[in-house]
C-alpha cells in the first residue's frame, strides 16, 4: 500500500510539472529591458503548446512586438484547439461539462478552453493584426468569426447551468450546502459588485463592436453590405453609450488635405486566474476540508489616464474594453456551478480518504490525503488563462490634417506621432505594456 502511493505521487508529480515560464515570470518580464527575452523564452518553451492559453499569450506578445504575421499564426493555433474542443462537445451537447474537464482531483486539472470574453477578444485582436498588415477584408472576416464564436459559448453556458444543478443535488445528498459564498473567499465582495452585476453579459464588449464598425468603414464593406457597420455600432452603443464619444468623423469623403484618424490603445494585463483553497464544512458541521475555487489576481500595468491631443483639440477616450469586469462577471455567473462542483470534489476526496483509513488504517488515510493534496497543488500551478490579454482598450476616431502631429498622453508620459501626408486614413495602434515599454505603430489606407 505504502509503495503504491509513493509510486503514484512520483508519477503524478512528473506528469503535472508546472510550465517553464510561470505567470509571474511572464507578466513580470514585459519591461523594455526584459521584453525580448520574455518573448523568446515563451516562443521557445513548447511544453505547453497543446494549451489554448499558451498560443493566446504568445499571439499577444508577438502583436505587441509588431510581428503581426507571427501573431496571426499563433491565434490560428489557438483557434484550432478551440475548434477541436467545440466540435467534440457539439457531438453531445449534454456532455459539455465533461469536455470542459470536470475532475475528481482538482479544479486545476481541468483543461482550460477560455471564457466567452477571451474567445471574443482573440478575434478582435487578430482583426487588428490584419488591419496593421493592410488587409482590411481579413479583419472584417475576423469580426464575423467573433460573432460566430459567441453562439457556441451560449450553448456551453446553458449546459453548464444544467450541470451545476446536478452537482448541487449531489452535494446536498452528501449533506453539504452550496447556497452561500464562503466568507473567506477573496472574490466574495466582487461577485456582488454593482459594476459587475450591471454588465449586460459576460462575453460581449463595446470595444470589439466599435472596432468592427471602424473596420467596416475602412474596408468599404459597410457600403457594399448596407448595414453591417451600423449594426456593429448599434450593438456597441447598447453595451456602452459612451461609444458615441469615440466617433468624431463623418462618413462623407474627407477633403484631400485631411485624413480619417483611428487610434487604438491597448493597455495593461487582464486578471490572471488562480486556484484558491478555502476551508469549508462538509458532511457535518464539525468536519472541514478545503474546496478549490477559481479566483483572479488583480490586473497589472494599466493606465490610469489617457488623453489624445491634436492642435487645440484634446480627446479623453472612454475605456471601452474592461477585461477585468468581464472576467469578474463570468465568475459571478458561473460561481453557483463552480461552488457545487468544488463541493462534490471535496466530499469525494473525503470519502476516498475515509475508505483508505477504514481499510488500511491511519497511514492509509494519511497517504490518500497526501496524494490528493500533492496532485491538486501541482495541477493548480499549471492552471492558466490568457494572462497577457490587454486589460483596457480605448478607441478614438476623428479627422485631422495630413502631416499634423498627434500627442498621446499615457499617464504622465507623452508620445508624439506625425500623421502621414498621403492616403485617406490611418490606423494607429498603441500597445502600453509597462510605463517604459510602449510601442506605437500605424497602417495607412
Amino acid at each position: 500500500m505504502f509503495r503504491f502511493f509513493i509510486t503514484a505521487l512520483i508519477t503524478l508529480s512528473a506528469s503535472l510539472q508546472a510550465t517553464v515560464l510561470s505567470t509571474e515570470q511572464l507578466r513580470g518580464g514585459l519591461s523594455a529591458q526584459t521584453f525580448d527575452k520574455t518573448l523568446a523564452s515563451l516562443a521557445a518553451d513548447t511544453s505547453d503548446d497543446d494549451e489554448y492559453w499558451y498560443w493566446l499569450n504568445l499571439a499577444r506578445l508577438q502583436q505587441a512586438n509588431g510581428d503581426y504575421n507571427a501573431s496571426i499564426a499563433s491565434f490560428e493555433n489557438a483557434y484550432a484547439i478551440l475548434d477541436e474542443y467545440e466540435s467534440r462537445a457539439a457531438i453531445s451537447v449534454r456532455n459539455i461539462g465533461s469536455f470542459v474537464g470536470s475532475s475528481l482531483l482538482s479544479k486545476g486539472s481541468e483543461t482550460y478552453f477560455g471564457k466567452g470574453y477571451e474567445r471574443t477578444l482573440m478575434h478582435t485582436l487578430n482583426a487588428i493584426n490584419y488591419i496593421m498588415l493592410g488587409k482590411a477584408e481579413g479583419a472584417a472576416v475576423e469580426m464575423r468569426r467573433m460573432e460566430q464564436r459567441q453562439e457556441f459559448w451560449l450553448v456551453e453556458s446553458n449546459e453548464k447551468i444544467k450541470q451545476a444543478a446536478k452537482d448541487k443535488a449531489t452535494a446536498a445528498a452528501r449533506d453539504t450546502r452550496t447556497d452561500t459564498v464562503p466568507d473567506n473567499y477573496s472574490m466574495a465582495a466582487l461577485l456582488n459588485s454593482p459594476d459587475v452585476r450591471n454588465l449586460l453579459n459576460n462575453y460581449q464588449d463595446p470595444f470589439s463592436y466599435t472596432l468592427g464598425y471602424i473596420i467596416s468603414e475602412i474596408s468599404g464593406l459597410s457600403d457594399a453590405t448596407g448595414d453591417e457597420g451600423s449594426v456593429f455600432l448599434k450593438r456597441a452603443i447598447a453595451l456602452n453609450p459612451n461609444v458615441t464619444k469615440t466617433i468624431n468623423s463623418s462618413k462623407a469623403p474627407v477633403p484631400s488635405a485631411k485624413l480619417h484618424v483611428n487610434i487604438v490603445v491597448l493597455s495593461g494585463m487582464a486578471p490572471a486566474m488562480k486556484i484558491e483553497k478555502i476551508r469549508f464544512p462538509i458532511f457535518h458541521a464539525a468536519e472541514y476540508t478545503s474546496i478549490d475555487l477559481p479566483s483572479y489576481t488583480p490586473p497589472s500595468n494599466d493606465l490610469s489616464s489617457l488623453a489624445i491631443a491634436n492642435g487645440p483639440r484634446t480627446f479623453n477616450p472612454p475605456r471601452l474594453l474592461k477585461s477585468d469586469m468581464m472576467a469578474y462577471k463570468t465568475l459571478s455567473d458561473e460561481f453557483p456551478g463552480e461552488l457545487a462542483k468544488a463541493a462534490v470534489r471535496a466530499t469525494t476526496k473525503g470519502i476516498a480518504a475515509k475508505q483508505a483509513n477504514d481499510h488500511f488504517g491511519d497511514l492509509g488515510g494519511l497517504l490518500a490525503s497526501l496524494f490528493f493534496d500533492l496532485g491538486s497543488s501541482i495541477a493548480d500551478s499549471g492552471f492558466r488563462n490568457w494572462e497577457t490579454l490587454p486589460n483596457s482598450g480605448y478607441l478614438m476616431n476623428f479627422e485631422a490634417k495630413k502631416g499634423e502631429t498627434i500627442s498621446i498622453i499615457l499617464n504622465d508620459r507623452q508620445e508624439s506621432f506625425t500623421l502621414p501626408k498621403t492616403g485617406k486614413g490611418v490606423f494607429i495602434l498603441v500597445s502600453y505594456l509597462t510605463h517604459d515599454n510602449i510601442r506605437i505603430d500605424y497602417a495607412d489606407y
